[in-house]
């Protein structure tokens, strides 16, 4: 009778391992996503004034899917606003660092210096407002320089729901209006947006 050659045990264990680490790394990071999608929810459905959700990408549209846009909700022909945002993997990354304290840095030298500090500052305030612009259109607001406008005014607020202090959270909210605002396209930007008042 012919013997056949058996699979290595190195090899077989081998593969269960990576198999498991694999396993576990997925479970891990779909629970830490649905707790983000969860808070990130709570909020939204507050500045809404109604139940919505916001949707984070998973690892596959993480690494093959992609936007211009941080995040969007569609409207149907009637002009009435979906129940639910989709952002993008920076904006959900950076609202789940702030939420877990893990942008502390940026926020104390945003608040300091009144300007966003290098480009996690920037990604961590434009990331509040994407989150904030994107329930204000599920609020109804459809027009984009109003629902920007909108945004500005209130991202302190949500900023300060994920863990941000009032000073902080009103620095954020004057840094994007200062510096990330003007280069905005002109559909988002309105004449009479005024910059935010820091406390």
């Amino acid at each position: 009778m012919p013997r056949y050659p058996t699979t290595p045990l190195w090899l077989k264990l081998s593969v269960s391992v990576l198999l498991l680490a694999a396993t576990t790394w997925w479970v891990l990071d779909r629970t830490d996503r649905a707790g983000n999608e969860r808070r990130l929810s709570a909020i939204a459905s507050e500045i809404a004034g109604r139940a919505v959700k916001v949707h984070c990408p998973g690892p596959v549209a993480r690494v093959f899917g992609g936007s211009t846009a941080e995040g969007w909700v569609k409207f149907d022909a009637a002009g009435k606003p979906a129940d639910e945002t989709k952002l993008q993997k920076t904006s959900c990354a950076e609202l789940d660092a702030l939420a877990e304290g893990r942008r502390a840095k940026e926020l104390e030298c945003t608040a300091r210096a009144r300007i966003l500090c290098g480009r996690r500052g920037s990604e961590l305030a434009l990331a509040v407002d994407v989150v904030t612009h994107e329930a204000l259109h599920m609020s109804g607001i459809r027009d984009e320089a109003a629902t920007e406008c909108a945004s500005l005014s209130r991202m302190a607020t949500t900023a300060q729901q994920l863990g941000a202090t009032a000073q902080q959270g009103a620095a954020l909210a004057r840094g994007q209006f200062t510096e990330a605002y003007p280069q905005m396209g002109e559909v988002y930007r309105g004449p009479d947006c005024r910059e935010p008042t820091l406390p």
